[in-house]
Protein backbone atom coordinates (compact mmCIF):
# COMPACT_ATOMS: atom_id res chain seq x y z
CA UNK A 1 0.00 0.00 0.00
CA UNK A 2 3.04 2.26 0.09
CA UNK A 3 2.63 2.85 -3.69
CA UNK A 4 -0.88 4.23 -3.13
CA UNK A 5 0.41 6.73 -0.57
CA UNK A 6 3.15 7.91 -2.98
CA UNK A 7 0.60 8.32 -5.77
CA UNK A 8 -1.67 10.37 -3.48
CA UNK A 9 1.17 12.69 -2.46
CA UNK A 10 2.34 13.20 -6.05
CA UNK A 11 -1.11 14.06 -7.32
CA UNK A 12 -1.87 16.44 -4.47
CA UNK A 13 1.40 18.30 -5.00
CA UNK A 14 1.47 18.36 -8.81
CA UNK A 15 -2.24 18.45 -9.61
CA UNK A 16 -3.59 17.70 -13.06
CA UNK A 17 -2.21 19.87 -15.86
CA UNK A 18 -4.01 20.03 -19.18
CA UNK A 19 -2.33 21.47 -22.25
CA UNK A 20 -3.95 24.05 -24.53
CA UNK A 21 -3.06 26.39 -27.35
CA UNK A 22 -2.30 30.01 -26.42
CA UNK A 23 -3.43 29.85 -22.78
CA UNK A 24 -4.24 33.10 -20.97
CA UNK A 25 -3.53 33.13 -17.25
CA UNK A 26 -5.77 35.49 -15.30
CA UNK A 27 -5.82 36.61 -11.70
CA UNK A 28 -9.14 37.38 -10.07
CA UNK A 29 -8.49 41.13 -10.28
CA UNK A 30 -7.57 40.91 -13.95
CA UNK A 31 -10.79 39.03 -14.67
CA UNK A 32 -12.80 41.81 -13.02
CA UNK A 33 -10.93 44.43 -15.06
CA UNK A 34 -11.64 42.56 -18.28
CA UNK A 35 -15.28 42.24 -17.33
CA UNK A 36 -15.61 45.97 -16.63
CA UNK A 37 -14.13 46.77 -20.04
CA UNK A 38 -15.49 43.99 -22.26
CA UNK A 39 -18.87 42.77 -21.04
CA UNK A 40 -21.59 43.66 -23.52
CA UNK A 41 -23.92 44.60 -20.67
CA UNK A 42 -21.19 46.94 -19.36
CA UNK A 43 -20.95 48.58 -22.77
CA UNK A 44 -24.72 49.03 -22.87
CA UNK A 45 -24.74 50.51 -19.35
CA UNK A 46 -21.93 52.89 -20.30
CA UNK A 47 -23.82 54.14 -23.38
CA UNK A 48 -27.03 54.64 -21.38
CA UNK A 49 -25.07 56.62 -18.79
CA UNK A 50 -23.51 58.81 -21.49
CA UNK A 51 -26.95 59.50 -22.97
CA UNK A 52 -28.28 60.79 -19.66
CA UNK A 53 -25.07 62.73 -19.01
CA UNK A 54 -25.87 64.81 -22.10
CA UNK A 55 -29.24 65.99 -20.70
CA UNK A 56 -27.87 69.03 -18.78
CA UNK A 57 -26.07 70.29 -21.87
CA UNK A 58 -29.30 69.99 -23.84
CA UNK A 59 -31.21 71.93 -21.17
CA UNK A 60 -28.54 74.64 -21.14
CA UNK A 61 -29.45 75.22 -24.77
CA UNK A 62 -32.58 77.04 -23.58
CA UNK A 63 -30.27 79.83 -22.30
CA UNK A 64 -28.23 80.18 -25.51
CA UNK A 65 -28.36 83.31 -27.63
CA UNK A 66 -30.67 82.77 -30.58
CA UNK A 67 -29.95 84.46 -33.89
CA UNK A 68 -32.93 84.78 -36.24
CA UNK A 69 -33.18 86.43 -39.61
CA UNK A 70 -35.32 86.59 -42.70
CA UNK A 71 -35.23 88.05 -46.21
CA UNK A 72 -38.02 88.35 -48.74
CA UNK A 73 -38.44 89.64 -52.28
CA UNK A 74 -41.85 90.08 -53.92
CA UNK A 75 -43.23 91.60 -57.11
CA UNK A 76 -46.93 92.10 -57.74
CA UNK A 77 -48.57 93.30 -60.96
CA UNK A 78 -52.25 94.20 -61.43
CA UNK A 79 -54.42 95.68 -64.19
CA UNK A 80 -58.08 96.68 -64.64
CA UNK A 81 -60.50 97.94 -67.36
CA UNK A 82 -63.42 99.49 -65.56
CA UNK A 83 -65.98 101.83 -67.11
CA UNK A 84 -66.87 104.77 -64.83
CA UNK A 85 -69.32 107.64 -64.93
CA UNK A 86 -68.12 111.14 -64.32
CA UNK A 87 -70.12 113.69 -62.42
CA UNK A 88 -71.52 114.90 -65.77
CA UNK A 89 -72.89 111.51 -66.62
CA UNK A 90 -70.11 110.98 -69.14
CA UNK A 91 -68.71 107.48 -69.45
CA UNK A 92 -64.99 106.92 -69.07
CA UNK A 93 -63.04 103.78 -69.84
CA UNK A 94 -60.15 103.51 -67.37
CA UNK A 95 -57.13 101.27 -67.88
CA UNK A 96 -55.07 101.01 -64.65
CA UNK A 97 -51.80 99.02 -64.45
CA UNK A 98 -49.78 98.79 -61.20
CA UNK A 99 -46.43 97.19 -60.35
CA UNK A 100 -45.49 96.76 -56.72
CA UNK A 101 -41.99 95.70 -55.54
CA UNK A 102 -41.51 94.61 -51.95
CA UNK A 103 -38.24 93.65 -50.24
CA UNK A 104 -37.63 93.08 -46.55
CA UNK A 105 -34.89 91.87 -44.25
CA UNK A 106 -34.80 91.32 -40.51
CA UNK A 107 -32.16 90.24 -38.05
CA UNK A 108 -32.61 89.57 -34.36
CA UNK A 109 -30.88 88.26 -31.23
CA UNK A 110 -32.72 86.93 -28.19
CA UNK A 111 -31.78 85.18 -24.97
CA UNK A 112 -33.53 83.75 -21.92
CA UNK A 113 -31.83 84.70 -18.66
CA UNK A 114 -31.58 82.80 -15.38
CA UNK A 115 -34.60 84.49 -13.76
CA UNK A 116 -36.99 83.92 -16.65
CA UNK A 117 -36.63 87.20 -18.52
CA UNK A 118 -36.03 87.48 -22.26
CA UNK A 119 -33.89 90.13 -23.91
CA UNK A 120 -34.31 90.77 -27.63
CA UNK A 121 -32.54 92.98 -30.14
CA UNK A 122 -34.27 93.30 -33.53
CA UNK A 123 -33.37 95.17 -36.72
CA UNK A 124 -35.80 95.50 -39.66
CA UNK A 125 -35.15 97.00 -43.10
CA UNK A 126 -37.71 97.29 -45.87
CA UNK A 127 -38.18 98.40 -49.44
CA UNK A 128 -41.68 99.10 -50.78
CA UNK A 129 -42.19 100.66 -54.22
CA UNK A 130 -45.41 101.04 -56.27
CA UNK A 131 -45.59 102.28 -59.89
CA UNK A 132 -48.98 102.94 -61.55
CA UNK A 133 -50.07 103.91 -65.11
CA UNK A 134 -53.64 105.23 -65.71
CA UNK A 135 -55.24 105.70 -69.16
CA UNK A 136 -58.69 107.38 -69.39
CA UNK A 137 -60.72 107.46 -72.67
CA UNK A 138 -63.87 109.60 -72.92
CA UNK A 139 -66.50 107.94 -75.17
CA UNK A 140 -67.95 111.20 -76.42
CA UNK A 141 -64.68 112.02 -78.08
CA UNK A 142 -61.67 114.07 -77.19
CA UNK A 143 -58.07 113.15 -76.48
CA UNK A 144 -57.32 110.34 -73.99
CA UNK A 145 -55.94 111.35 -70.58
CA UNK A 146 -52.92 109.37 -69.30
CA UNK A 147 -50.81 109.82 -66.19
CA UNK A 148 -48.37 107.74 -64.06
CA UNK A 149 -47.13 107.85 -60.44
CA UNK A 150 -44.64 105.93 -58.30
CA UNK A 151 -43.05 105.73 -54.85
CA UNK A 152 -40.31 108.30 -54.34
CA UNK A 153 -38.88 107.03 -50.99
CA UNK A 154 -39.12 103.24 -50.90
CA UNK A 155 -36.57 102.55 -48.14
CA UNK A 156 -37.44 102.39 -44.43
CA UNK A 157 -36.31 100.60 -41.27
CA UNK A 158 -36.66 100.15 -37.50
CA UNK A 159 -34.69 98.82 -34.54
CA UNK A 160 -35.75 97.77 -31.05
CA UNK A 161 -34.16 96.55 -27.85
CA UNK A 162 -36.71 94.95 -25.51
CA UNK A 163 -36.82 93.03 -22.26
CA UNK A 164 -39.75 90.93 -21.10
CA UNK A 165 -39.84 89.81 -17.48
CA UNK A 166 -42.41 87.50 -15.87
CA UNK A 167 -43.45 88.89 -12.49
CA UNK A 168 -45.38 85.86 -11.19
CA UNK A 169 -45.51 82.69 -13.27
CA UNK A 170 -42.07 81.99 -14.75
CA UNK A 171 -40.22 84.36 -12.42
CA UNK A 172 -37.03 83.36 -10.60
CA UNK A 173 -34.31 80.75 -10.90
CA UNK A 174 -36.49 77.98 -9.46
CA UNK A 175 -38.84 78.35 -12.40
CA UNK A 176 -36.39 79.19 -15.17
CA UNK A 177 -33.77 76.58 -14.24
CA UNK A 178 -36.05 73.79 -13.01
CA UNK A 179 -35.50 71.47 -15.97
CA UNK A 180 -31.77 72.19 -15.95
CA UNK A 181 -31.46 71.45 -12.22
CA UNK A 182 -33.49 68.26 -12.61
CA UNK A 183 -31.34 67.10 -15.52
CA UNK A 184 -28.15 67.76 -13.51
CA UNK A 185 -29.47 65.57 -10.70
CA UNK A 186 -30.52 62.92 -13.22
CA UNK A 187 -27.02 62.95 -14.71
CA UNK A 188 -25.52 62.42 -11.25
CA UNK A 189 -27.99 59.61 -10.70
CA UNK A 190 -26.98 58.07 -14.02
CA UNK A 191 -23.38 57.85 -12.80
CA UNK A 192 -24.54 56.06 -9.66
CA UNK A 193 -26.89 53.79 -11.59
CA UNK A 194 -24.01 52.86 -13.85
CA UNK A 195 -21.81 52.14 -10.83
CA UNK A 196 -24.52 49.92 -9.37
CA UNK A 197 -24.92 48.08 -12.66
CA UNK A 198 -21.17 47.56 -12.83
CA UNK A 199 -21.14 46.13 -9.32
CA UNK A 200 -23.76 43.60 -10.39
CA UNK A 201 -21.71 42.71 -13.46
CA UNK A 202 -18.51 42.41 -11.44
CA UNK A 203 -20.34 40.05 -9.10
CA UNK A 204 -21.31 38.02 -12.16
CA UNK A 205 -17.67 37.88 -13.32
CA UNK A 206 -16.59 36.94 -9.81
CA UNK A 207 -19.02 34.00 -9.79
CA UNK A 208 -17.93 32.87 -13.25
CA UNK A 209 -14.26 33.04 -12.25
CA UNK A 210 -14.71 31.00 -9.09
CA UNK A 211 -17.05 28.60 -10.89
CA UNK A 212 -14.21 27.74 -13.26
CA UNK A 213 -11.75 27.45 -10.36
CA UNK A 214 -14.16 25.09 -8.66
CA UNK A 215 -14.71 23.06 -11.84
CA UNK A 216 -10.96 22.73 -12.43
CA UNK A 217 -10.13 21.69 -8.88
CA UNK A 218 -13.14 19.41 -8.74
CA UNK A 219 -11.84 17.65 -11.86
CA UNK A 220 -8.39 17.44 -10.25
CA UNK A 221 -9.94 15.85 -7.16
CA UNK A 222 -11.92 13.36 -9.22
CA UNK A 223 -8.81 12.38 -11.17
CA UNK A 224 -6.84 12.03 -7.93
CA UNK A 225 -9.55 9.75 -6.54
CA UNK A 226 -9.54 7.72 -9.77
CA UNK A 227 -5.75 7.39 -9.71
CA UNK A 228 -5.92 6.21 -6.10
CA UNK A 229 -8.61 3.69 -7.01
CA UNK A 230 -6.53 2.44 -9.96
CA UNK A 231 -3.49 2.10 -7.73
CA UNK A 232 -5.56 0.22 -5.19
CA UNK A 233 -6.95 -2.01 -7.95
CA UNK A 234 -3.44 -2.84 -9.13
CA UNK A 235 -2.36 -3.56 -5.59
CA UNK A 236 -5.43 -5.74 -5.03
CA UNK A 237 -4.68 -7.77 -8.16
CA UNK A 238 -1.13 -8.37 -6.96
CA UNK A 239 -2.45 -9.48 -3.60
CA UNK A 240 -4.91 -11.86 -5.28
CA UNK A 241 -2.09 -13.37 -7.31
CA UNK A 242 -0.02 -13.87 -4.16
CA UNK A 243 -2.96 -15.41 -2.35
CA UNK A 244 -3.12 -12.64 0.25
CA UNK A 245 -6.55 -11.43 -0.96
CA UNK A 246 -9.64 -13.35 -1.99
CA UNK A 247 -10.69 -12.81 -5.66
CA UNK A 248 -14.17 -11.85 -4.47
CA UNK A 249 -12.73 -8.49 -3.39
CA UNK A 250 -11.79 -7.40 -6.95
CA UNK A 251 -15.30 -6.60 -8.34
CA UNK A 252 -15.85 -4.03 -5.58
CA UNK A 253 -12.63 -2.22 -6.49
CA UNK A 254 -13.34 -2.43 -10.24
CA UNK A 255 -16.86 -1.03 -9.72
CA UNK A 256 -15.40 1.89 -7.79
CA UNK A 257 -12.98 2.66 -10.66
CA UNK A 258 -15.87 2.57 -13.15
CA UNK A 259 -17.95 4.94 -11.03
CA UNK A 260 -15.01 7.32 -10.75
CA UNK A 261 -14.58 7.21 -14.54
CA UNK A 262 -18.15 8.45 -14.79
CA UNK A 263 -17.53 11.20 -12.22
CA UNK A 264 -14.42 12.33 -14.12
CA UNK A 265 -16.47 12.65 -17.32
CA UNK A 266 -19.07 14.74 -15.47
CA UNK A 267 -16.36 16.94 -13.98
CA UNK A 268 -14.82 17.45 -17.43
CA UNK A 269 -18.20 18.56 -18.82
CA UNK A 270 -18.66 20.94 -15.88
CA UNK A 271 -15.22 22.45 -16.53
CA UNK A 272 -15.92 22.86 -20.25
CA UNK A 273 -19.18 24.71 -19.50
CA UNK A 274 -17.53 26.91 -16.86
CA UNK A 275 -14.69 27.81 -19.24
CA UNK A 276 -17.12 28.66 -22.04
CA UNK A 277 -19.21 30.87 -19.75
CA UNK A 278 -16.19 32.84 -18.51
CA UNK A 279 -14.46 33.19 -21.88
CA UNK A 280 -17.55 34.21 -23.82
CA UNK A 281 -18.52 36.81 -21.24
CA UNK A 282 -15.04 38.31 -20.92
CA UNK A 283 -14.38 38.17 -24.67
CA UNK A 284 -17.70 38.77 -26.49
CA UNK A 285 -15.79 39.55 -29.71
CA UNK A 286 -14.97 36.09 -31.04
CA UNK A 287 -11.75 37.18 -32.74
CA UNK A 288 -10.18 38.21 -29.43
CA UNK A 289 -10.86 35.03 -27.48
CA UNK A 290 -7.88 33.09 -26.11
CA UNK A 291 -7.53 29.37 -26.70
CA UNK A 292 -7.74 28.58 -22.99
CA UNK A 293 -8.33 30.84 -20.00
CA UNK A 294 -6.61 29.67 -16.81
CA UNK A 295 -7.55 31.26 -13.46
CA UNK A 296 -4.42 31.40 -11.32
CA UNK A 297 -5.86 32.48 -7.95
CA UNK A 298 -6.77 29.76 -5.50
CA UNK A 299 -9.83 30.13 -3.26
CA UNK A 300 -9.13 31.00 0.33
CA UNK A 301 -10.66 32.35 3.48
CA UNK A 302 -9.28 35.87 3.03
CA UNK A 303 -8.79 38.52 5.70
CA UNK A 304 -11.16 39.01 8.59
CA UNK A 305 -14.03 41.31 7.56
CA UNK A 306 -14.48 44.74 9.11
CA UNK A 307 -16.94 45.00 12.03
CA UNK A 308 -20.61 45.00 11.10
CA UNK A 309 -21.23 48.61 12.15
CA UNK A 310 -18.34 49.77 9.98
CA UNK A 311 -19.76 47.76 7.08
CA UNK A 312 -23.12 49.48 7.57
CA UNK A 313 -21.53 52.93 7.60
CA UNK A 314 -19.62 52.10 4.44
CA UNK A 315 -22.82 50.99 2.72
CA UNK A 316 -24.67 54.18 3.68
CA UNK A 317 -21.77 56.21 2.27
CA UNK A 318 -21.06 54.24 -0.90
CA UNK A 319 -24.09 52.26 -2.07
CA UNK A 320 -25.14 53.67 -5.47
CA UNK A 321 -28.83 52.94 -4.85
CA UNK A 322 -28.88 55.45 -2.01
CA UNK A 323 -27.14 58.11 -4.06
CA UNK A 324 -29.45 57.49 -7.02
CA UNK A 325 -32.53 57.79 -4.80
CA UNK A 326 -31.16 61.03 -3.31
CA UNK A 327 -30.54 62.56 -6.72
CA UNK A 328 -34.02 61.55 -7.90
CA UNK A 329 -35.49 63.25 -4.82
CA UNK A 330 -33.53 66.45 -5.54
CA UNK A 331 -34.72 66.43 -9.17
CA UNK A 332 -38.36 65.99 -8.15
CA UNK A 333 -38.08 68.77 -5.60
CA UNK A 334 -36.79 71.13 -8.29
CA UNK A 335 -39.69 70.19 -10.57
CA UNK A 336 -42.16 70.61 -7.70
CA UNK A 337 -40.95 74.18 -7.11
CA UNK A 338 -41.46 74.89 -10.80
CA UNK A 339 -44.96 73.38 -10.63
CA UNK A 340 -45.81 75.68 -7.68
CA UNK A 341 -44.68 78.65 -9.74
CA UNK A 342 -46.59 77.48 -12.82
CA UNK A 343 -49.85 77.57 -10.83
CA UNK A 344 -49.54 81.37 -10.38
CA UNK A 345 -51.23 83.90 -12.69
CA UNK A 346 -49.34 85.12 -15.72
CA UNK A 347 -48.19 88.72 -15.22
CA UNK A 348 -45.44 89.94 -17.53
CA UNK A 349 -43.81 93.33 -17.88
CA UNK A 350 -42.13 94.58 -21.02
CA UNK A 351 -39.88 97.55 -21.66
CA UNK A 352 -38.48 98.45 -25.05
CA UNK A 353 -36.32 101.16 -26.58
CA UNK A 354 -37.29 101.87 -30.19
CA UNK A 355 -35.72 103.67 -33.11
CA UNK A 356 -37.60 104.32 -36.32
CA UNK A 357 -36.69 105.97 -39.62
CA UNK A 358 -38.29 108.17 -42.18
CA UNK A 359 -38.71 106.86 -45.72
CA UNK A 360 -35.78 107.57 -48.03
CA UNK A 361 -34.72 107.03 -51.59
CA UNK A 362 -31.53 105.22 -50.59
CA UNK A 363 -30.58 102.71 -47.88
CA UNK A 364 -27.74 104.83 -46.48
CA UNK A 365 -30.12 107.50 -45.28
CA UNK A 366 -32.13 104.87 -43.42
CA UNK A 367 -29.00 103.76 -41.56
CA UNK A 368 -28.18 107.38 -40.73
CA UNK A 369 -31.61 107.80 -39.12
CA UNK A 370 -31.07 104.68 -37.01
CA UNK A 371 -27.49 105.40 -35.98
CA UNK A 372 -28.25 109.02 -35.05
CA UNK A 373 -31.47 108.12 -33.24
CA UNK A 374 -33.56 110.69 -35.11
CA UNK A 375 -36.87 109.04 -34.37
CA UNK A 376 -36.62 107.52 -30.85
CA UNK A 377 -39.39 105.86 -28.91
CA UNK A 378 -40.12 103.60 -26.02
CA UNK A 379 -42.67 101.06 -24.91
CA UNK A 380 -43.79 100.07 -21.41
CA UNK A 381 -46.43 97.44 -20.86
CA UNK A 382 -48.01 94.81 -18.64
CA UNK A 383 -49.89 91.73 -19.69
CA UNK A 384 -52.04 89.47 -17.50
CA UNK A 385 -53.73 86.11 -17.96
CA UNK A 386 -55.20 83.49 -15.67
CA UNK A 387 -57.46 80.57 -16.60
CA UNK A 388 -60.61 80.21 -14.51
CA UNK A 389 -60.30 77.06 -12.43
CA UNK A 390 -56.63 76.62 -13.35
CA UNK A 391 -57.26 72.86 -13.30
CA UNK A 392 -54.45 71.80 -15.63
CA UNK A 393 -51.72 73.51 -13.63
CA UNK A 394 -53.16 72.44 -10.29
CA UNK A 395 -53.21 68.84 -11.52
CA UNK A 396 -49.55 69.10 -12.60
CA UNK A 397 -48.69 70.50 -9.16
CA UNK A 398 -50.42 67.52 -7.50
CA UNK A 399 -48.46 65.15 -9.72
CA UNK A 400 -45.17 66.87 -8.85
CA UNK A 401 -45.95 66.73 -5.12
CA UNK A 402 -46.81 63.03 -5.38
CA UNK A 403 -43.53 62.38 -7.22
CA UNK A 404 -41.59 64.13 -4.46
CA UNK A 405 -43.32 62.16 -1.70
CA UNK A 406 -42.67 58.95 -3.60
CA UNK A 407 -38.98 59.83 -3.85
CA UNK A 408 -38.84 60.51 -0.10
CA UNK A 409 -40.34 57.09 0.63
CA UNK A 410 -37.92 55.51 -1.85
CA UNK A 411 -34.95 56.98 0.03
CA UNK A 412 -36.22 55.53 3.31
CA UNK A 413 -37.01 52.16 1.75
CA UNK A 414 -33.60 51.99 0.09
CA UNK A 415 -31.83 52.71 3.37
CA UNK A 416 -33.74 49.85 5.00
CA UNK A 417 -32.99 47.47 2.14
CA UNK A 418 -29.30 48.40 2.12
CA UNK A 419 -29.01 47.83 5.87
CA UNK A 420 -30.62 44.40 5.59
CA UNK A 421 -28.46 43.52 2.59
CA UNK A 422 -25.27 44.38 4.49
CA UNK A 423 -26.32 42.38 7.53
CA UNK A 424 -27.18 39.32 5.43
CA UNK A 425 -23.95 39.57 3.41
CA UNK A 426 -21.94 39.95 6.61
CA UNK A 427 -23.62 36.90 8.14
CA UNK A 428 -22.99 34.97 4.94
CA UNK A 429 -19.26 35.75 5.00
CA UNK A 430 -18.73 35.03 8.70
CA UNK A 431 -20.64 31.75 8.33
CA UNK A 432 -18.64 30.84 5.22
CA UNK A 433 -15.35 31.43 7.05
CA UNK A 434 -16.44 29.12 9.86
CA UNK A 435 -17.53 26.49 7.34
CA UNK A 436 -14.07 26.59 5.76
CA UNK A 437 -12.47 25.96 9.15
CA UNK A 438 -14.83 23.03 9.77
CA UNK A 439 -14.25 21.63 6.26
CA UNK A 440 -10.45 21.86 6.74
CA UNK A 441 -10.69 19.87 9.96
CA UNK A 442 -12.96 17.28 8.37
CA UNK A 443 -10.56 16.90 5.45
CA UNK A 444 -7.60 16.38 7.78
CA UNK A 445 -9.51 13.75 9.75
CA UNK A 446 -10.56 11.95 6.53
CA UNK A 447 -6.93 11.76 5.43
CA UNK A 448 -5.93 10.30 8.80
CA UNK A 449 -8.84 7.86 8.57
CA UNK A 450 -7.69 6.67 5.13
CA UNK A 451 -4.10 6.28 6.33
CA UNK A 452 -5.32 4.24 9.32
CA UNK A 453 -7.50 2.02 7.13
CA UNK A 454 -4.59 1.41 4.76
CA UNK A 455 -2.37 0.42 7.70
CA UNK A 456 -5.07 -1.98 8.92
CA UNK A 457 -5.27 -3.47 5.42
CA UNK A 458 -1.50 -3.94 5.38
CA UNK A 459 -1.78 -5.86 8.66
CA UNK A 460 -4.70 -7.98 7.43
CA UNK A 461 -7.17 -6.28 9.78
CA UNK A 462 -9.32 -4.63 7.05
CA UNK A 463 -10.69 -5.26 3.57
CA UNK A 464 -10.73 -3.42 0.26
CA UNK A 465 -14.35 -2.50 0.88
CA UNK A 466 -13.45 -0.38 3.91
CA UNK A 467 -10.43 1.16 2.18
CA UNK A 468 -12.59 2.18 -0.77
CA UNK A 469 -15.15 3.59 1.63
CA UNK A 470 -12.48 5.70 3.35
CA UNK A 471 -11.26 6.89 -0.08
CA UNK A 472 -14.80 7.91 -1.07
CA UNK A 473 -15.17 9.76 2.23
CA UNK A 474 -11.88 11.56 1.56
CA UNK A 475 -13.08 12.52 -1.93
CA UNK A 476 -16.30 13.92 -0.47
CA UNK A 477 -14.31 15.83 2.16
CA UNK A 478 -12.07 17.37 -0.53
CA UNK A 479 -15.15 18.40 -2.49
CA UNK A 480 -16.80 19.87 0.61
CA UNK A 481 -13.62 21.77 1.49
CA UNK A 482 -13.38 23.15 -2.05
CA UNK A 483 -17.05 24.19 -2.04
CA UNK A 484 -16.59 25.93 1.32
CA UNK A 485 -13.61 27.90 0.02
CA UNK A 486 -15.40 28.90 -3.19
CA UNK A 487 -18.45 30.02 -1.20
CA UNK A 488 -16.19 32.03 1.10
CA UNK A 489 -14.68 33.85 -1.91
CA UNK A 490 -18.13 34.60 -3.31
CA UNK A 491 -19.35 35.73 0.12
CA UNK A 492 -16.38 38.10 0.40
CA UNK A 493 -17.25 39.64 -2.97
CA UNK A 494 -20.92 39.84 -1.99
CA UNK A 495 -20.04 41.76 1.18
CA UNK A 496 -17.89 44.18 -0.85
CA UNK A 497 -20.88 44.71 -3.15
CA UNK A 498 -23.21 45.23 -0.19
CA UNK A 499 -20.78 47.78 1.30
CA UNK A 500 -20.53 49.60 -2.05
CA UNK A 501 -16.76 49.10 -2.28
CA UNK A 502 -16.58 46.42 -4.96
CA UNK A 503 -15.76 48.92 -7.69
CA UNK A 504 -12.59 49.87 -5.78
CA UNK A 505 -11.14 46.46 -6.69
CA UNK A 506 -11.04 47.50 -10.36
CA UNK A 507 -8.71 50.05 -11.92
CA UNK A 508 -10.43 53.36 -12.65
CA UNK A 509 -9.60 53.29 -16.38
CA UNK A 510 -12.64 52.83 -18.55
CA UNK A 511 -15.08 53.97 -15.86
Amino acid sequence: MKSIRLTLCALLVAGVVQGADAPLRLTHRQALQLGAANLLQARIAREVRDQIRAFPEAELGAFDWTLAGSVADARLEAGSWNPRFSGLNSLYLTDLNTTEALRSASLGLSKLDAIGGTVSLTFNAGYSSTNALVNNQLLSGGPPAAFAFGTLNPYSGSMSLSYTQPLLRGFGRDAAEARLRASVEQAKGADETFRGRMMDLLTLVDNLYWNQVYAQQNLDNKQIARQLALAHLEEARERVKSGMLAPVELPQVEATVAELDKEVLGAQAMLANARAALVENLFPDAGDRPGVLIPVDAPGVGPQPVPLEEARRSALAHRPELSTAGYALAANRALEKAAHNAALPQLDSQVAVLRDTSTHNDAGAVWNDLSQGRYPGYYLGLSFSYPFGNRARRARLSQAQAATRSSEFLVQDTRTAVGLDVEQAYTGLTTARKEVEAADKALAFRRESLDAEMSKLDNGMSTSFFVLQRQAELDQARTADLEARILAEKARTNLARAMGTLVATVDGSGW
